[in-house]
Formats: structure tokens, sequence, C-alpha cells
């Protein structure tokens, strides 16, 4: 984590999706990015209980959004990535799920970013309109499309394909990254979060970090 925290100003915190951590394991991630910086930022996905098995319906998925919640504040996280699976697709069913799972979970003091896949790639503007009533952040692959809608705050998560034909497996060439940030200059959001999720995400991120700087 200090070694993070040197380098970066911030993490997404992805093994949460699959197990979260001990409270004293998250407090001592928290301790150790602040011998660094206090600054220092960690966003948090959200266990896929919530997403892929109890897919946002009953008591399931409102105890593992509680649960990643806490450690979320151990973290002083303020944003919490719900990526759904490819098969929860845009349907009044799935909408209404959403809806009620979002007005019943204690959200007030986190940023809700909404990383929907699949068929809601090809229904944008329904995805900006649910973004707008239900407070979420749209979260895109910018190589693939930007966010539906955008505010004070853009997500970004870059996972190799495009440009790449394998998924995570991608490493990014400089000209890739000169592509995006030349995309987000001309774009403009006041905030923006660029994570890499692929195999060599820490060397295209401090690439991405010096580019940015203008190294």
């Amino acid at each position: 984590m200090p070694l993070y925290a040197a380098h970066f100003p911030l993490v997404e915190v992805n093994s949460t999706f699959y197990r979260l951590p001990k409270p004293d394991t998250a407090r001592r991630w928290r301790a150790l990015a602040d011998q660094v910086d206090e600054g220092f930022e960690f966003t948090v996905k959200v266990n896929q209980v919530v997403t892929h098995r109890a897919r946002f319906r009953g008591q399931a998925a409102l105890d593992a959004f509680h649960r990643t919640s806490e450690i979320a504040r151990l973290l002083r996280a303020r944003i919490l990535l719900l990526q759904c699976p490819p098969s929860f697709g845009p349907s009044q069913e799935n909408e209404a799920a959403l809806g009620e799972f979002l007005a019943r979970v204690d959200r007030e003091e986190f940023t809700l970013v909404w990383e929907p896949r699949g068929k809601w790639e090809e229904a944008p503007d329904r995805v900006a309109e649910l973004c707008r009533e239900l407070s979420l952040v749209h979260c895109t692959d910018p190589f693939k499309a930007w966010p539906a809608v955008t505010g004070e705050l853009a997500y970004l998560r870059l996972h190799g394909a495009p440009p790449g034909e394998r998924m995570y497996y991608y490493r990014y060439s400089r000209e890739d990254l000169l592509w995006l940030k030349r995309d987000l200059e001309r774009r403009g959001p006041p905030r923006v979060y660029v994570l890499f999720n692929n195999v060599y995400m820490c060397q295209d991120a401090l690439a991405f970090k010096h580019l940015w700087e203008g190294r």
C-alpha cells in the first residue's frame, strides 16, 4: 500500500468484489496509506452478492452492500462502484430492482458509480435517464464509449479491449494514452478518475500520470 500511495493519488479496491477484507485489514490499509499521504483515496468495488448473485434483490443484497460500505468507511472511501454483469440487461424488472435497492440502502455519504454492460451499451439514452433519476455516475471504458451523462465527476475504467484484441492483456501504447489525454482535455469534466484494469495496470497508470503531468 505505501508504494501505491507514493506513486498514485488513489487506488480502486477490486478485491472487495470477490471477498470483503476483515475490518482490521481495512484499517491497516488506511494506516499504511496515511503514512505516505493522508489524502490518498480509496474507491471500492461493491461485493458481487449485490450485483451478480442477488442482482439487487432481497435481504442478501442489502446486507452485502452494508458490509461493503462498512469497509469503505474504514478506508475513508467516498466512491462505491456497482459493476453489473452483461446478463443484467435493460428491462423493467431489472430497472425496478435497481431503483428499489437504491431507495433502501444508506448511501448518503457515498457517490455511487454504475458500470452497466452488455445490452446497456446499446441504450445510452436510457442509461442517462436512470443515472439522473437514481443519482448514479455512469462508468465506461473511454476506448469503447464516453459516459452517457457526466456532471462534476467522470469515472473511467480501462480494460484493454479496445484498442487491444484481448480483454485485460493489452498494454496501452503512448499513442493510446495521448489520445486519452487529448480526449479528456477536449471534454473537460471537472474531476476525472482514470482506472486501469488490465494486466499492466501499474505500468500503464504510471505512464499516463507522467504524460498528464507533462513528463
